[in-house]
């Protein structure tokens, strides 16, 4: 049983947040709003059971990964998506935050990144895996490591990509099926996991940034010949005998008759579909300094100004495996996981979290893709009766169900003091934290 520990069981515990994720408004799904109304008990009871007990997280999101897997036995293609997610955040307490690039809001800033798995089947979407991603600010320091609880086997440096693949084997070893990897220009261009993808013969559609250089034919490696009368010594550095040529100059070369038109899915706004070009291209592997292959795919629409928007992509699916059509299928499941990270932050607080440690993160995480996994199996039980059941249905109907059933809160008066009692608490153990008095009177 996931919620057990040495000391008992906290099932109970589990239950009141799952059902707070659902009933408490957006941005306010923290601790002390989660228990607002209830006896200052629950607050420290929830506040334990988030940050310090040992039940574990892992175990609970391999527990939602298992259920989103029998959820989509049946289903002809399931995509598993590998994206980023990072949010800003203040101070430099919180586990894994540091001055870094949050894709979220498009800058560099002080953040929290980690690297996350979904399920994808047609239109369904659960998140299922995640690891924090850690900078080097934290994993060199090592006191800094052990005041936020990191365990000392996760206190080593390990690159997004690394991270990524460190998902996609354990999910592959707990015998969860998806057909094929997918992922954004941050993978695509790394080769060291592309390489370590087909050693496991794991197919994969990954994204590419536009500006990755290609070569259109095969190549030798050969020492280039020194010119007549230059001075210095004769390279012996072996090089591609082709010039290559960056993946959206070979695009914008081509011409309306290279492109075919493909229908990916019916979507609410009618029927999406994309213009699809494939090639067989070759890339320099200059780690084992040879010359390997790649199936290039590329789609384009039309943005709302009428200019066209590319898509690249590399894969090592093999010629004639699959037609265009679904190699361009295969490309487009990266919009479902974002799709999957707003509902999970709309609808479940997935970001509204205000926690410090390393397994109050993971905590906070587990309990969101098991209420993920819930929401997806009511959308797929309620399939014939409501096809057009989202999150947020999902979340008032159980608002409605939650308000019926609950026990009675204490009166308004009790709340706002008991609320003003747990704030004074948290100032003064601020300041004695900080070895300075108290000054706010409260």
């Amino acid at each position: 049983m996931i919620f057990r520990t040495k000391t008992g069981k906290c099932f109970d515990k589990a239950l009141f947040y799952l059902k707070a994720l659902y009933t408490t408004e957006k941005s306010h799904r923290n601790i002390e709003k989660m228990t607002d109304g209830y006896p200052k008990e629950d607050y420290y009871r929830i506040q334990h059971f988030i940050s310090e007990s040992p039940w574990s997280a892992q175990a609970a999101m391999a527990d939602s990964a298992k259920d989103v897997n029998t959820l989509f036995n049946g289903r002809k293609h399931i995509a598993l998506v590998i994206d980023e997610s990072g949010e800003e955040k203040k101070g430099n307490e919180s586990v894994g935050v540091s001055h870094q690039y949050c894709g979220n809001l498009g800058k560099t800033c002080n953040s929290q990144s980690a690297v996350y798995a979904a399920l994808v089947a047609d239109d369904l979407v659960s998140i299922i895996d995640t690891r924090l991603y850690l900078p080097k600010s934290w994993t060199d320091n090592e006191k800094r490591c052990d005041k936020a609880g990191i365990p000392k086997e996760r206190q080593v440096f390990k690159t997004k990509t690394a991270l990524a693949l460190e998902i996609i084997k354990a999910q592959r070893a707990a015998a969860i099926r998806f057909d094929w990897v997918n992922a954004d220009g941050l993978y695509g261009n790394d080769l060291v996991l592309l390489n370590e993808l087909e050693k496991l013969n794991e197919l994969y559609v990954i994204d590419i940034h536009s500006n990755k250089s290609i070569y259109l034919a095969p190549f030798v490696l050969a020492v280039k010949e020194k010119k007549t009368g230059s001075r210095g010594r004769a390279s012996t550095r072996l090089l591609p005998s082709k010039t290559p040529i960056t993946a959206n100059k070979h695009i914008a070369s081509l011409s309306q008759k290279d492109w075919k038109t493909v229908t990916l899915r019916n979507s609410t706004k009618g029927v999406l579909s994309v213009e699809a070009y494939v090639k067989r291209v070759y890339l320099w592997d200059e780690v084992a300094n040879t010359c390997i292959s790649k199936m290039l795919i590329v789609s384009r629409k039309k943005d709302g100004k009428g200019q066209w928007e590319h898509k690249y992509a590399f894969s090592n699916a093999k010629d004639g495996q699959f037609t265009i059509d679904e190699l361009a299928y295969m490309q487009c499941h990266r919009f479902w996981i974002e799709h999957g990270f707003r509902e999970a932050k709309q609808e479940l607080g997935m970001t509204d979290y205000q926690v410090r440690g390393w397994l109050a993160w993971h905590h906070h995480m587990a309990l969101v893709m098991m209420a993920m996994s819930f929401t997806l199996s009511e959308k797929t039980t309620q399939k014939q009766a409501m096809p057009l059941l989202s999150a947020s249905d999902v979340r008032l109907i159980l608002i409605n169900k939650f308000a019926q059933t609950s026990r009675a809160k204490i009166s308004i008066e009790e709340q706002i003091k008991l609320r003003h009692q747990k704030r004074k608490s948290d100032i003064s153990n601020r300041y004695k934290r900080n070895g300075q008095t108290e000054k706010l009177q409260v």
